[in-house]
Formats: C-alpha cells, structure tokens, sequence
C-alpha cells in the first residue's frame, strides 16, 4: 500500500513483468518514431541549425522554468541575456541557466561522445543551480509536497539508497538494446519516470530530468540538435502529467503514462518543425531584404547574429561581429530605420529587438 509519507524505493529497472508493446503503446509509438524522424531530417536541410539554438533553447527553458513556478517572458528574458549579470531578473537567469546547462549537455554527448553519466547529470545540476554546487546526490530526506496546501504527496527514496538507484538507472540508459530490447523512446519515458521518482537531488530534479529526456534522444541518435520543446508539453499538460507519474508509482500504471510521453513527442515535434521553418523563411526574407535596401551593412554573420540574439545592443553586436562600437551602433539604426527592428531605451540600455522572431517563438502552434 502507498504511503505519501513513506519513502518510496523503485524497483531497479527495466520493470518486471510489464508489457511495453501493447497495442496503445505500439500506435504512439509508430506516431512518435515518424514526426522525430521528420524533425531530425529537417534539422538536417537547414542552411545552419546551429544558429536555432539559442532562441530554441530559451524557449523550451522558459516552459521548463514555468513548470517549476519561475515565471519570465520572452521579451524579459532575452532582453536580460545581453545586460550584465548583476542587473539580470532572478527568473531569467534561471532561464539562462537551463540554457548553459542543455547545451552543457549536448556538447558532452555529441563533441566529446560522453553518455550520459553521474558527471553530466551532476554537473547539469550544478549548471541549474551555481549557489548549490555539488560533487554528489542528496544526503537528506526530502519530500514533494502539494504547493497550495503543504500536504506531502510523495516522499523520494531513503538517501543512502540514490547510488544504488542511480547506477542502475545509468546503466538501464546506456547499456544496448541486446540486454534491454525496447525502443529508446519507450526507454525514454521509463527512465524518465524513474529519475523524477528517484528525486537525487535536493531541488532542480524537474529541470534536470527534463534536460536529460532530451539529451537521451541525442544520444540515440534520434535527435541530432536540443531543439524539441518537450517542456512546453509538459507545462501545457501539467496537472495529467503530475498525475500520471504518481499513477505508476501508486498502480504500475505504466501504459497511460508512455503513451502520453510518446503523445508528447510527437506534437512537439510537429510544432518544432512549424517553428524550425517560420524561423527560416523570417531569416532568408531578412537575408534578402537586406541585402537589396541596406547592401552596405549586409554579411551574413549579421543576419545570424539578429537571429541567435532576437534582442541586441550595440555593445553587444560589436562583440559579436568584431567591430567597432559605433559601427555597431550604425547597423542597428540603420536596420531600425528600415523597419527590420524596433528600438527601445531602458535605463542606460538601448535595445534592438527582432520582434518578428520573437513574435513566432510566442506564437502558439499546436
């Protein structure tokens, strides 16, 4: 019997006696395989994926902060991203951090062929939550408790036992299929459950276990960049998500909660690539209009840096582009009095804004 105020020990994976090809499973599956495979094909065809990231990322960290009750915007976050650190919004440095610590991930997985791994997963967290820095897992009891009333609703395993579980859980993530024979997403949504279950950490297990889905997906090669919003899903869906987890550890209600995580990658990953292209058809009119009213100013490492930073400034564009501070003030006015981008002065700040892009990173797709 469940007892909220009990800790709870999973089981080490995978679970016994389940069967993760049911007919249910089996249809989200083939659904999710294919607009993944759609997105990854995609990211491929673009001229440089690479400048998607930082909006991309931003994006998905702002759900992800949501979800944790860190509320930011859009406009907020990526004005804080080129002020100096010490005049940044709480909330958006938090936003900041999930960034650093995906593309923290991403870099380990894909440049340095590093699995995933108690260094990458401890050192995500401390990515999260610099004030928190640890070398280890939790070594207190802790308990996840119902935020309006203060009830506690679940209660993590015993401290002593995380090595254990997490060993196990790497292993589970990383050991081939031969040992483990199901999909990777299947495996996915199971490992998933079994680290928010496991709750290593004292706080930010949320962001990191989000973080770690998709890094997952890199590293089976499902995905090739971090731009699957997955957070915005989860965000939009919260309450049954939240609910779903529990079910399983309460009921081993396993189908419902893999079905509605391959639900959700199949709908971000058709709203990825809706945004993936509106962003792209928005670069190559800016490239082309540019380049026909303003030739002078026209390069396209100026393109991509409008596009990798919606919101700029001058100081921040001569760095980017290596030169001059006045020569990057010139291009922005120039580009403001084109219409290309608006222009706002807050405090000692004076921000140029692609408010078209920020307008599709807004816009609700799904």
């Amino acid at each position: 019997m469940f007892d909220p105020k009990i800790p709870f020990n999973p089981p080490f994976l995978p679970p016994k006696n389940i069967d993760f090809m049911t007919p249910k499973i089996v249809m989200a599956l083939v659904e999710a395989r294919a607009e993944l495979g759609e997105l990854k094909g995609y990211g491929f065809s673009l001229p440089d994926p690479l400048i998607l990231l930082s909006p991309a990322v931003i994006k998905d960290a702002i759900a992800s902060s949501k979800i944790e009750n860190i509320h930011t915007t859009m406009i907020n976050a990526l004005q804080n991203l080129v002020v100096e650190e010490a005049e940044q919004r709480g909330p958006d440095k938090e936003v900041f951090r999930y960034r650093e610590a995906i593309l923290y991930g991403y870099s380990e997985i894909r440049k340095s062929k590093m699995p995933i791994c108690t260094r990458t997963i401890l050192a995500i967290k401390n990515n999260l939550m610099p004030k928190y820095k640890r070398d280890s897992y939790r070594e207190e009891q802790n308990h996840i408790k119902n935020t309006a009333t203060g009830e506690i609703i679940y209660t993590p395993p015993e401290a002593q036992k995380i090595g254990d579980l997490m060993k196990n859980f790497e292993e589970f993530l990383n050991t081939e299929a031969l040992y483990y024979p199901m999909d990777p997403l299947i495996k996915n949504a199971i490992a998933h459950y079994q680290f928010e279950t496991i709750h290593p950490f004292e706080d930010g297990n949320g962001r990191t276990g989000r973080i770690l889905m998709v890094l997952h997906l890199i590293q089976e090669n499902i995905l090739y960049f971090p731009i699957l919003f997955i957070s915005e899903y989860l965000n939009k869906n919260k309450e049954e998500y939240y609910s779903k987890l529990l079910n399983v550890t309460k009921n081993e209600a396993w189908e419902d909660f893999i079905i509605f995580i391959l639900k959700g990658f199949a709908s971000q990953a058709k709203i990825t690539k809706k945004i993936l292209f509106q962003i792209m058809s928005k670069f190559e009119d800016f490239k082309e209009r540019i380049k026909a009213e303003i030739p002078k100013i026209y390069s396209i490492e100026l393109i991509e840096k409008l596009f990798t930073y919606p919101i700029t400034t001058p100081i921040r564009l001569a760095k980017d582009i290596n030169v001059h501070y006045t020569t990057a003030s010139r291009y922005l006015k120039a580009l403001n009095k084109k219409g290309f981008l608006g222009n706002v002065h807050i405090g000692k700040y004076n921000f140029f804004i692609n408010q078209e892009l920020i307008d599709i990173l807004n816009r609700r797709n799904g």
